[in-house]
């Protein structure tokens, strides 16, 4: 009989992992949607709470007013702005490819100007024997090459366009679902996990106060930076302003770089193409900016809510965009947090039990 009953339960968990397996293979197409619907419910949660107890509302209402807050605040105004970036993309490579061509780029590099001056320079000092020539046709096939991915990826974007818009679709109606059934799907999943509940509680907190950093405090201070760098951009004279904006406001979710990222090559550009006044106020400028942002406004808006090392954190946001593309910017920190909170649950109520029993062996 106990035979046949360790059969029967062999056999249901074999069942039970291939459906699980199968239910996965079936959502994965809708994963990164699921996942961010997770995010942003998390966020505004509290919204969701508020607002059901300041206005007296049906559980459903509030669910309903606070997927309609995320929407206009957050979803369509990023459908905006992506199209937008998608328009200046396409007139940037315009731009790159006509500045891009043979004559263009042997004047910079071998004409009267900064870029040909410091190259004459280069080549002396580390003694190249590299001729101009061979030097100008190494740098305009790899320019030539960097423009036509820039131009594949551009199309990339406009050709997922409709899929792009079907998982903001299947986002929203996650998030409404979230809100409205989140209770019911917390208290099944703890029930179905075999950790404790304040541990299962611990875990969610944590991620809670991850989404509060990442998406508010983090997303605030991004939009400070673009936009006041983007300002710096403008006056400088650098063309596709609202695309340079737009990207540094989320490059600036990447700690200890930034913003840097744009700013230092477009002052470098600045400086070679003879604007060197103007490259170095436009430096000085964006450095403030991100110094301010970085060090003051963003201790001070999150506070103490959670803490976490700078450099760590930057290695799982590359390392999360390496794997979920621009998503890791999010997926990094998040799998980080987690991380952390399981490893502290470990060393403070499992490694003690472990170390136990291997003292009583």
């Amino acid at each position: 009989m106990e035979n046949h009953s360790k059969i029967n339960t062999s056999t249901f968990l074999i069942i039970f992992i291939f459906i699980i397996f199968l239910n996965a293979y079936l959502f994965l197409p809708l994963l990164n949607a699921f996942i961010f619907a997770g995010i942003l419910a998390g966020t505004f949660y509290p919204f969701l709470k508020w607002s059901g107890q300041k206005f007296n509302l049906k559980k459903e209402w509030a669910a309903l007013l606070t997927t309609l807050l995320i929407v206009c605040t957050i979803i369509l105004p990023l459908i905006y702005v992506i199209f937008q970036i998608s328009k200046e993309a396409v007139f940037l490579y315009g731009m790159i490819r006509e500045g891009l061509s043979a004559e263009q780029v042997h004047n910079f590099l071998f004409g009267e100007g900064y870029g040909a001056t410091m190259m004459k320079k280069a080549l002396d000092l580390f003694g190249s024997d590299l001729t101009n020539e061979e030097v100008y046709a190494i740098i305009l096939k790899k320019a030539q090459s960097y423009s036509g991915l820039i131009l594949s990826q551009i199309n990339s974007w406009l050709g997922d366009t409709l899929n792009f818009l079907f998982q903001f679709l299947i986002m929203i109606l996650a998030i409404y679902s979230f809100f409205l059934r989140g209770d019911k799907m917390k208290e099944y999943i703890f029930e179905l996990s075999p950790l404790p509940d304040d541990q299962e509680q611990l875990v969610l907190d944590r991620f809670n106060q991850m989404n509060y950093v990442t998406m508010v405090g983090n997303g605030i201070g991004g939009v400070i930076q673009g936009v006041l760098a983007g300002i710096g951009f403008w006056f400088a004279g650098i063309s596709s302003v609202f695309l340079w904006s737009s990207i540094m406001v989320i490059l600036a979710f990447i700690p200890l770089v930034g913003i840097s990222i744009v700013f230092i090559p477009a002052c470098l550009y600045l400086f070679l193409t003879g604007h060197v006044t103007t490259s170095i106020v436009l430096l000085v400028y964006c450095g403030i900016v991100s110094l301010v942002v970085e060090n003051w406004f963003k201790p001070k808006f999150i506070g103490d809510k959670l803490s976490a090392d700078g450099l760590m954190m930057l290695f799982y946001i590359v390392a999360g965009m390496g794997v979920f593309g621009m998503l890791g910017i999010f997926y990094g920190p998040l799998l980080f947090i987690i991380f952390l909170t399981l490893s502290d649950i470990f060393t403070k109520h499992y490694m003690p039990q472990l170390s136990k029993g291997n003292h009583g062996n």
